[in-house]
């Protein structure tokens, strides 16, 4: 063999060489054989981590149960990376100021209650709201027919003054002309509240008018004000038990009721005719009348309504033809 080649042979048999699978060679520990750089290789290789071999692991070491897994799991975030979420908490401060404005509101709304009940002067109560002691309000009758107002009084039974005063102060009370508005006479007769009589409203006037008139009225009394173009006037209404025999005392009664009914007039005066009491008929409803003024419509009527037997006085024409029509309408 010539020299050349054995040199190269002898270098090849001291510095061996693995090839790589991409043709570049590398290094190979001498004295080393097959089975020991596999060896070698193996122990170099980091081992791979599965989820299968570090719950195998987990299970080995620490048994854990399944509460302490499910609670582990609760307090580990989703992502590794991400920040455990926090509890908010509102700020001390920011209590205190919501509190404190809360009573800054309470403050206001006190200060504006307090200030109107101050500054407003409270309603005076009318005579209608009076109420005695120990009494209870009465429902009042029910109505002949339909009124657009009503006033309610209470007075006792021996104050006659203070009825006059007040049905006065009803009389010069400005209303809407055609309108009529009811009057409530309450009476408080001793401990006890009643609704005047047609007795009471007679006796209140100092009108004395035939007994048998007032013993036969049999219904609850009501006493309106009727608004007429030339001022107020008023009239009351009755129902009558024997309302043939009601229409007779009042025939008996003509010639000196003018004289006694003068306090229905309140300040109007009648006026210088000389005038008798006549027979009218309105809707086809007999009624009688006396006329007391040229310049005003004043005058006496009465009439009995045929269905229920209302007896009705008025102290004008137009009231009296009005107050037909509302009973027509009534029925």
């Amino acid at each position: 063999m010539p020299p050349a080649l054995k040199q190269n042979t002898n270098q090849n048999q001291s510095d061996p060489v693995s090839e790589r699978n991409d043709g570049m060679s590398l290094p190979v520990a001498s004295g080393s054989g097959p089975h020991e750089v596999a060896g070698n290789a193996a122990r170099a290789r980091p081992a791979i981590r599965t989820m299968k071999s570090d719950a195998e692991e987990i299970m080995k070491t620490e048994k854990p149960s399944l509460i302490k897994i499910a609670a582990g799991a609760t307090r580990r975030p989703i992502f590794p990376g991400a920040p455990v979420p926090q509890k908010r908490r509102i700020p001390l401060v920011m209590i205190g100021a919501i509190i404190a404005g809360l009573i800054l509101l309470a403050g206001i709304g006190f200060g504006v209650w307090y200030a109107y009940g101050t500054w407003v002067t409270p309603a005076k109560p009318t005579d209608s709201d009076i109420i005695m002691p120990d009494q209870t309000r009465l429902a009042p009758p029910t109505p002949y027919f339909a009124t657009e107002t009503s006033r309610t009084i209470t007075i006792k039974k021996t104050d006659r003054a203070e009825f006059a005063r007040l049905m006065a102060d009803t009389w010069h009370e400005k209303e809407r002309e055609g309108t009529v508005k009811r009057i409530i006479i309450k009476i408080q007769d001793g401990p006890t509240e009643r609704f005047a009589t047609l007795g009471d409203f007679f006796e209140m006037w100092r009108i004395a008018p035939p007994q048998e008139l007032v013993d036969q009225a049999g219904g609850s009394l009501m006493v309106f004000m009727y608004a007429g173009a030339t001022g107020n006037r008023i009239g009351f209404a009755v129902r009558t038990d024997e309302p043939e025999r009601a229409f007779a005392h009042m025939l008996r009664w003509e010639p000196s009721l003018l004289a006694q009914a003068t306090p229905l007039f309140f300040d109007e005066r009648a006026g210088s005719i000389l005038s008798i009491f006549e027979d009218r008929t309105w809707r086809n409803i007999d009624w009688r009348y006396m006329k007391l003024s040229q310049d005003k419509d004043l005058g006496i009527g009465y009439l009995v309504f045929p269905v229920g037997d209302v007896f009705v006085f008025t102290t004008s024409k137009e009231a009296t033809e009005a107050t037909i029509n509302r009973l027509f309408d009534a029925h």
